[in-house]
């Protein structure tokens, strides 16, 4: 299909508010410590709200309203887990980091142990990073593609460049005032489609609750004993606990933003209230699934692609309006965005602060470092266009962009519980515990079906083992390393 003048107007505007705002914010800055944690002055309502707009990704605007299309609301079980897991982060972790003034996690792994458990998480991220963002990028660019018609191939790469253009200038400051207005077009835009399918099927929200009902599509606990099940209650609470607490609390792309408030406390807060709004944002894209089911029962639709995860771009370009459908697309854009932007910003800082800085040129101009940053914006940008292209024929992205994390989180997160609960483990020791937990996970995934143990479990086991196996080694000497 071709953009109308009107859908093509909003999509304009849109772009241009972001890559202004991108490059105003980003003209004053003058070295690492401004482009990557904004020197530590950032208030936490914008961090809070950057946060949920990176969490939410294409991934949560096209997954989550095809596995409610499909399945049930057994997904927000994940939600109760992940309020836990902020919980554990703003009270364990962000304490250690922010006394430790460091501008990468992986900072405070040296501060703690050394190079080598540096070095090895700092690995473990850039590959669970660059594939994660990859299918997130994929994601996007699905719904894009569909929306309007546009090869797939084109919408990855525009908005890989678009997002690349204002990180590359503005730094985190401009991902996280851009992160603000792209959550509010997200939202605004999902909205603005519940109250359309609520306004155009026959009976309303009586209809809705009449045929979804009967199918269990509202059921949201899975009370179902079972360690294969996926959507079993206990495994949606622990691995959402988990999976939050190793992705915002050890990962850079999620946890860069905390570091860039005034104080601990105010970290504390941006984060923990993100975990309380998590649950009507989660609410609101399983309530488009329902929806969407019960519209298509109504209205059969020959022309339904049979991929689910198309489902909701389908919807966008067949059904609504002029003007709503070029909105709808900017909110998919701003999805896509939201994630990239902030990926893109972490995997820099991660490269030259804990690699490039310390092994490649320790002692040279801010400006130089600056310059460096840009570059390695770019470079990373090239790698995601490269990554989400060979994923382009995966189906059920929600659950791939979940998996992805499987292999390393568990790794991560049993080193950083290592570093805040006890005094033992060694440099050499956390890096034999996290490459084994690598293979160990790698195994038990490959052979979940045999064994019965579902995949969401193996964070869990990942972070013990690592956690277990670290407190075999003593520190050889007490770290006092200056990161």
């Amino acid at each position: 299909m071709h953009l109308s003048i009107i859908d093509a107007t909003v999509l304009v505007v849109y772009f241009l508010v972001i890559a202004t705002l991108g490059y105003s914010l980003g003209r004053k800055e003058k070295d690492i410590d401004g482009f990557f944690v904004a020197n530590r002055r950032m208030p936490w309502g914008a961090v809070c709200l950057s946060i949920l707009a990176t969490e939410a990704s294409a991934l949560t605007f096209i997954g989550v309203p095809a596995d409610a299309y499909r399945a049930n609301y057994t997904y927000l079980q994940f939600a109760f887990g992940s309020l836990v897991g902020r919980l554990l982060i703003a009270y364990l972790l962000m304490p250690a980091f922010y006394r430790g003034k460091v501008i990468t996690v992986y900072q405070y792994l040296y501060q703690r142990f050394g190079a080598a458990t540096r070095n090895t998480a700092t690995l473990l991220f850039f590959v669970t990073r660059l594939l994660a963002s990859g299918v997130r990028l994929l994601a996007a660019s699905i719904a894009v593609s569909v929306v309007t018609g546009w090869p797939l191939m084109w919408a990855i790469v525009l908005m890989a460049c678009i997002a690349m253009l204002y990180t590359m200038f503005g730094g985190i400051k401009a991902v996280i005032w851009t992160d603000v207005i792209q959550i509010i077009v997200f939202l605004g835009g999902a909205w603005l489609v519940i109250y359309y399918l609520l306004s155009n099927i026959p009976g309303g929200w009586q209809t809705v609750t009449t045929i979804a009902g009967k199918l269990g599509k509202f059921k949201v606990f899975d009370l179902r004993p079972a360690f294969d099940n996926p959507r079993w209650l206990v495994a949606g609470v622990v691995n959402g606990c988990f999976q939050t607490f190793a992705a915002l609390g050890t990962d850079q792309d999620l946890t860069q933003r905390m570091l860039t408030c005034r104080h601990v406390r105010d970290s504390q807060r941006a984060l923990i209230m993100t975990g309380i709004i998590d649950f009507p944002v989660v609410v609101t894209f399983l309530m488009i699934g329902t929806l969407l089911y019960v519209f298509y029962q109504k209205f059969p639709d020959p022309g339904l692609p049979a991929n689910t995860d198309h489902i909701f771009p389908y919807f966008i370009v067949t059904q609504l309006p002029v003007g709503m459908r070029g909105l709808l697309i900017a909110a998919v854009f701003a999805a896509a965005m939201s994630s990239l932007d902030s990926a893109l910003g972490a995997l820099t800082s991660s490269a030259i602060v804990d690699v490039y800085q310390p092994y490649i040129k320790k002692h040279a101009s801010e400006r130089h470092y600056l310059m460096v940053s840009r570059i390695t914006v770019i470079i990373f940008c090239l790698i995601l266009i490269g990554i989400a292209m060979m994923c382009r024929n995966v189906e059920q992205i929600l659950w791939l962009g979940f998996k992805i994390g499987v292999f390393t989180y568990g790794a991560l997160l049993g080193v950083f519980l290592l570093g805040v609960l006890v005094k033992r483990g060694s440099d050499i020791g956390n890096m034999i515990a996290m490459l084994s937990s690598i293979v160990i996970v790698s195994i038990l995934f490959v052979s979940q079906q045999r064994i019965g143990v579902a995949w969401p479990w193996l964070i869990v086991i990942g972070a013990v083992w690592t956690f277990a196996v670290g407190l075999l080694f003593k520190p050889k000497h007490r770290v006092t390393h200056n990161a």
